[in-house]
């Protein structure tokens, strides 16, 4: 009789490839071009992206299977590749990215594709939810998740989430199709809201298969986009792809945070050191409208600046406000000498105290590695005995179970503490007055997003009881005086 398989392995069974080429394959984006269209559209975005590589843009045409394409992705982490692959649906074609995890197409399928150019895009995700906890070490896995978002030519039409915050959440947002059963998304369990089939037939009836490996390059025709470093090493870390998955997507191993094998077959960061074509990068060209806003946006990236190792730029962003979300960033990092950090703000935040905005800018910055290797996830992220206390001090506040993921709220509390450690700033009531003033939601999904968990209120208190939860006798990490 085989083994009994875990609910994360009979999901992974349904996910393209079995989940084997997971995390590249964990977030997949849609594009309404052709193929060659696609690849022309997605090579205007990267030079004029904040991905400005000093060699500039190569794009290469391949020909081959899936797993031969998605073979042109290695090495995994290092610089940025891109990965266009004709579809059964000519209308349509898919992008992946040669991520360790954590891939975002929400500058290029949104702010990019949709915005500037009015091109259609769908954006799917289905990872499953792993997580196990190890003696001795840091938890194995990853917390999961499933996603649609799902933009036509009119702007974002319809999107669907579920997330795991112990226990699992759903949310939506946007105008149902018809053939969508609504009634699902009532479900007195998450998980039956959102099951991975109603995914597959979402995405059916617009015309995807995601799931599917004959779906994909019916032709064995893809183009590689990706960013040149004139040939240059780097010590940046480049993974295979058994590396990048060993303690996340491969939970039979520990996670491995020297990639030797990768670093030893990669030495250059490319699997396509000869491009067909090379096209120079334009400068950083976001896509800007003139807004009451400008000045602000100015200001808050000085703001930004005083806590960045990276060269950093600010930008206003309507979207946000819809989704309940205050501030964006993201990190771009395509090998030597070319991080940079963006950060998209709302209306909401750029018209608030000048405290909101100080703590939110340092919020943006510390989250991410800094130049110096400081790392909040690294120094800061609970380990279990840790993760007890916080669990036992959310109890007692009658906030467990948490209304948010699990990972958002440890991760939120860990840059919290990073912020503590290497600002003056601290949590004060004049920001849990202003968060606790601020209207209600006006949609369901920011709705979502307005949760308890990752409020300032609890964060704050987590502040005043932080010695209870980083020291010495729970953390290694921490020095004794």
């Amino acid at each position: 009789m085989p083994p009994r398989q875990s609910p994360a392995q009979k999901l992974a069974a349904k996910l393209l490839l079995g989940g084997e080429w997971a995390p590249v394959t964990n977030k997949i984006g849609f594009v309404k071009k052709p193929l060659d269209e696609a690849a022309v559209e997605w090579r205007k975005w990267v030079q004029r992206s904040n991905h400005q590589a000093r060699g500039g843009i190569g794009v290469t045409e391949h020909q081959g299977t899936l797993t031969e394409l998605l073979s042109m992705l290695l090495p995994l982490g290092y610089g940025t590749r891109w990965l266009l692959l004709e579809t059964a649906n000519p209308e349509w074609t898919a992008v992946m990215e040669n991520t360790t995890g954590g891939v975002t197409f929400n500058y290029s399928l949104y702010h990019h594709l949709w915005e500037v150019r009015q091109i259609p895009t769908i954006e799917v995700e289905d990872e499953p939810k792993n997580m196990k906890r190890m003696p001795g070490e840091l938890a194995r896995g990853r917390w999961g998740g499933r996603n649609l978002s799902i933009i036509d030519e009119s702007g974002p039409r319809r999107s669907l989430s579920l997330y795991h915050s112990e226990p699992w959440k759903f949310s939506h947002g946007g105008e149902p199709y018809d053939f969508e059963d609504v009634e699902q998304y009532s479900a007195p369990r998450a998980l039956d809201c959102f099951p991975h089939e109603t995914l597959v037939h979402i995405c059916r009836n617009l015309g995807l298969d995601p799931f599917e490996e004959d779906f994909y390059v019916p032709n064995g025709r893809a183009f590689i986009v990706e960013l040149l470093f004139e040939g240059k090493s780097s010590d940046e870390k480049k993974y295979t792809l058994a590396e990048a998955r060993a303690g996340h997507d491969d939970i039979s191993v520990p996670a491995v945070d020297d990639p030797v094998i990768g670093n030893a077959l990669y030495p250059s960061g490319s699997a396509n050191p000869s491009p067909d074509e090379v096209f120079p990068v334009t400068g950083f060209e976001p896509y800007t409208r003139p807004t009451p806003w400008d000045q602000a946006v100015k200001d808050f990236e000085e703001c930004l600046k005083r806590y960045s190792s990276y060269p950093v730029r600010a930008s206003f962003s309507d979207g946000l406000e819809d989704l309940g979300i205050l501030a964006l960033p993201s990190l771009a990092s395509g090998g030597t000498g070319s991080t940079d950090i963006s950060v998209m703000a709302s209306a909401t935040l750029l018209e608030s105290p000048s405290a909101i905005r100080e703590y939110t800018a340092a919020f943006m910055i510390l989250q991410w590695r800094q130049a110096d290797d400081s790392s909040a996830y690294e120094s800061y992220y609970p380990n279990p005995k840790q993760m007890a206390v916080i669990r036992r001090i959310y109890k007692e506040q009658g906030l467990y179970p948490f209304d948010a993921g699990s990972n958002e709220v440890y991760f939120n509390l860990a840059v919290d503490k990073m912020i503590r450690t290497v600002t003056s700033l601290r949590l004060a009531k004049e920001l849990v007055d202003w968060e606790d003033s601020r209207p209600a939601p006006s949609s369901e999904e920011a709705a979502a997003r307005r949760n308890r968990s990752c409020a300032w209120d609890i964060r704050m208190h987590i502040q005043q009881r932080e010695d209870e939860i980083w020291n010495s006798e729970l953390d290694d990490r921490v020095q004794t005086p």
